[in-house]
């Protein structure tokens, strides 16, 4: 049986002997056997289940898999106290803070902002002569402590990173990479220029929606002041463990992503240096320090790898940002360091000190060493900006040497076209000059016949004769 189409007709699908090179692609109306229109093409064999391939293949959906079965396990009562510290933040503060409330020993100053309320419970005095409590603070918003149940929340947000990683890099970055036509080694720095750039981007708008609602822009004393921070609120909490969870994600995505061996270390070591700061910021009670640093660090960040993409794309187009770019990251370095020695060598020192029952680990060996970590890490960042701008402009002076060796062979050739053009010209002028010359001065000179004397013939000259 035969069925009669409109198609695009590849002659190399339907006679696969033909060559590659011979293949002609054209749209008619023809007769195509059935058995040709439903034959199958080569199809690429699935990787045995559980295989390393086939877990780097299918990993967002496996991923996402477990991070389905832990929501769904909230809707039972049986595992819900099960699944919920991996879903919800934990390590919930009472709501009655100060006086004869359950947590009066483990608070120790108020919270920023004005997060707190004070009431005053009267008492009628009795036989005794009974005093009345003193005031109870009530939280207006609910308040987390640090504990170990945020390491379930943690590896929870780190599942949900890998799924939203594998989403942006399929739907978004891919179809962005094709019309770039980009290198092997220009395709890793964009996709990890891509990937950063989302990450920095949601953490700097995060960051500074939480410093705003935190006061913490507006009042700079309170970075220190009431220390320690005991108690923050949830979009703090779970602000921080998010970014926790985004670099430990970075981890595993180097398996899924089949990174090159010479590649895992330093990308290791670039995600190690994230995790340990957050970390420490984080367990140490200074999240409001951290949460200001963060906001600065992530949009000179953002900014830094937004001038990547744009060089990637076009190289005019990242020159006309690169200088907004340099004066951010200025800026920001001395944020960093400002905030820095304010805060931990300043403000830290006029509190209280060192007091793991309070959870205070005020002392001049945790804020020095602090303080160390931020100066080295921006110093770190300034030399890395620095020797990137020394390796670009080396790249621009190879490149012109490149090119003004390609452009001198074709000015001598235009040279030497010019100067053939123009000895051409000259010639035919002088060729045209030459006839003129020549009949003035024959006009000038006297002829040949008038200046020649004839011969005379006579007897001892006879005349030659013709036969």
């Amino acid at each position: 049986p035969v069925v009669t189409k409109k198609v695009v007709v590849s002659y190399l699908e339907l006679n696969p002997s033909i060559s590659p090179s011979a293949e002609l692609t054209m749209a008619r109306e023809i007769k195509i056997p059935v058995a040709a229109l439903s034959r199958p093409g080569k199809k690429k064999k699935s990787a045995p289940i559980l295989s390393h391939e086939f877990v780097q293949e299918n990993h967002a959906d496996i991923v996402s898999i477990i991070c389905m079965l832990i929501v769904f396990g909230l809707f039972l009562e049986v595992t819900r106290s099960l699944f919920t510290p991996f879903v919800a933040p934990q390590h919930l503060v009472n709501d009655t803070i100060g006086g004869n409330g359950s947590n009066s020993t483990n608070y120790t100053a108020p919270l920023a902002g004005d997060e707190f309320e004070e009431e005053e419970e009267i008492f009628v005095a009795g036989p005794n002569n009974t005093k009345a409590p003193p005031p109870v603070r009530r939280f207006k918003v609910p308040h987390y402590a640090t504990g170990p149940l945020d390491c379930c929340t943690t590896i929870f947000y780190t599942m949900i990173w890998i799924v939203l990683h594998a989403v942006c890099k399929e739907y978004l970055w891919d179809r962005f990479l094709k019309p770039l036509r980009l290198s092997k080694a220009k395709t890793g720095v964009y996709f990890q220029s891509c990937n950063f750039i989302t990450y920095y981007l949601v953490a700097a708008v995060w960051a500074f929606y939480v410093c705003g609602r935190e006061k913490l822009l507006n009042e700079v004393d309170l970075l220190w002041r009431d220390y320690p921070h005991v108690h923050m609120t949830f979009r703090m909490k779970i602000f921080l463990l998010v970014q926790i969870a985004y670099w430990l994600h970075n981890i595993p995505e180097l398996y899924f992503l089949r990174a090159k061996r010479d590649e895992i270390m330093p990308q290791l070591q670039l995600y190690i240096s994230n995790i340990i700061p957050l970390v420490a910021l984080y367990c140490l009670h200074f999240h409001r320090i951290g949460a200001v640093l963060l906001a600065f660090h992530s949009l000179g960040e953002f900014l830094k790898h937004l001038h990547v993409l744009l060089g990637l794309w076009r190289e005019s187009a990242a020159s006309k940002i690169g200088p907004f770019r340099m004066l951010i990251f200025a800026v920001v370095r001395i944020i960093s360091v400002v905030l820095g020695v304010v805060v931990f060598g300043v403000g830290l020192a006029r509190e209280k000190g060192f007091d793991l029952a309070l959870g205070s680990y005020n002392n001049l060996t945790v804020r020095m060493s602090v303080l160390a970590g931020i100066i080295v890490i921006q110093l770190y960042l300034v030399w890395e900006f620095t020797s990137e701008q020394l390796a670009a402009i080396r790249d621009r002076r190879e490149r012109k040497e490149i090119q003004s060796k390609l452009e001198r062979p074709a000015e001598r050739r235009q040279k030497k076209k010019e100067k053939e053009t123009s000895s051409e010209a000259e010639g035919a002028e002088e060729e045209a000059g030459q006839p003129e010359e020549e009949a003035a001065a024959a006009a000038a000179a006297p002829s040949k016949k008038d200046t020649q004397p004839r011969k005379r013939v006579t007897a001892e000259s006879p005349r030659k004769t013709k036969h």
